[in-house]
């Protein structure tokens, strides 16, 4: 064992025991399994309690504070996206291989390895100005086609 292994393992021994230290001592470190919200603590281990002769609907309960009563957390509803907007990735459009290059909109070229959407508008922008690709060495005329991108777009492609 070499001096970086050794110190490697050194390290990961150090690491084991300050988690055991901090797992198992009863430091008053901050517990994850309980905490306070409001007049409530809400217990996320807790046994599905029985309140008022009706069983809760989800296993997580919330302590009251005052009456030391197990109380079931009601379903919060739909969530609002007004505050939190979420960010989807638009979804790519299945698209079969070989692709006609005379007749594929920009998005299905998007699908091709190799091009992208500023690429595909230029493939667009060139088809509509000078007519169809007769073959690969019309499209290598476009700005941003080289040699390499070339071949990978031909495993790809078809011209008609």
């Amino acid at each position: 064992m070499n001096a970086s292994e050794k110190r490697i393992l050194k390290l990961a021994i150090i690491l084991f025991i300050i988690g055991l230290t901090v797992r198992y001592l009863p430091w008053g470190l901050p517990s994850i399994e309980t905490f306070e919200v409001g007049d409530a603590i809400i217990v996320a281990n807790a046994p599905p309690a029985i309140t008022d002769g009706v069983p809760p609907a989800d296993t997580s309960a919330v302590l009251a504070s005052d009456t030391d009563k197990v109380i079931p957390l009601a379903d919060p509803g739909p969530k609002s996206t007004e505050h939190f907007p979420e960010h989807h990735r638009k979804a790519k459009k299945k698209v079969s291989f070989p692709l006609n290059i005379n007749t594929a909109s920009a998005d299905d070229l998007c699908a091709i390895k190799g091009v992208g959407p500023k690429l595909a508008e230029k493939i667009v922008e060139r088809r509509t100005a000078a007519g169809p690709f007769k073959g690969p060495s019309d499209l290598k005329k476009v700005h941003g086609i080289g040699k390499k991108k070339l071949e990978t777009m031909l495993q790809s492609i078809i011209f008609d």
